[in-house]
């Protein structure tokens, strides 16, 4: 499978920061240096980045700029046992998310702020949007499930999930192109949002495990119909 230009400029940018060419608490040069020196859209680095913030590898201030955390223990690398297992199979993957991510929805309806809710129901709206224009849709989705870590308020789940965020990208990519897979994820990310507006942590644990299982099921089958036409 082709990567898309982001997950291009994503390696490019780790590469810099774990080599040391940025430090911890550098500041990042502009979007534009950066989409230059690595003969990338503009697009295609903010994508990156945000991918970054949410691994809590670089901050995001607005008005003062773009900066490598300040935090060596997170630097030399939150996900390097985790990074190890790049080989690890997309079903052994949606077995670790359907443990983790029905508690991180469950604890986000009881202790989320009305903010963050509001934010998640908008993501959950703009991902419906780009999949009916067919564009690119993954950074939003990535962004959604860190967001609702975020609302868990529970830092030891929030960087476990993170940890695992370059696998997580790539299975979206892969899960994404089963049959009304598309269809049926907007439809859970709608409704997880709208249980955890509600406040409904049963209902959102219900719905984020539904969406894991019905993922792996999707992908079980898909993997049993092309042995079948191999035999």
């Amino acid at each position: 499978m082709k990567k898309m230009t982001y997950a291009t400029a994503l390696e490019q940018i780790r590469r810099k920061i774990e080599t040391g060419e940025w430090k911890p608490g550098d500041r990042i040069p502009t979007l534009q240096q950066i989409a230059a020196e690595l003969a990338v859209g503009v697009s295609s680095v903010r994508e990156a980045l945000r991918i970054l913030e949410n691994q809590r590898v670089v901050s995001i201030e607005h008005g003062r700029g773009m900066f490598v955390r300040n935090d060596p223990q997170l630097l030399e690398d939150q996900a390097g046992k985790l990074r190890e297992l790049g080989g690890m199979s997309l079903l052994t993957l949606m077995e670790a998310r359907a443990v983790l991510e029905p508690e991180l929805a469950a604890f986000c309806a009881e202790r989320a702020s009305r903010e963050l809710a509001r934010e998640l129901r908008r993501l959950a709206d703009l991902m419906a949007e780009q999949m009916d224009k067919g564009g690119d849709f993954f950074a939003t989705d990535l962004r959604f499930h860190s967001l609702i870590a975020e609302g868990a308020d529970n830092p030891v789940l929030a960087n476990m999930l993170a940890a695992i965020s370059d696998q997580l990208l790539e299975s979206r990519r892969q899960t994404n192109t089963l049959p009304n897979m598309r269809t049926k994820s907007s439809n859970y990310h709608v409704l997880i949002a709208i249980a955890i507006e509600e406040r409904n942590a049963e209902q959102a644990r219900s719905l984020m495990r539904a969406h894991i299982l019905d993922m792996g099921a999707a992908l079980r089958k898909e993997r049993a119909a092309h042995a079948n036409d191999r035999n």
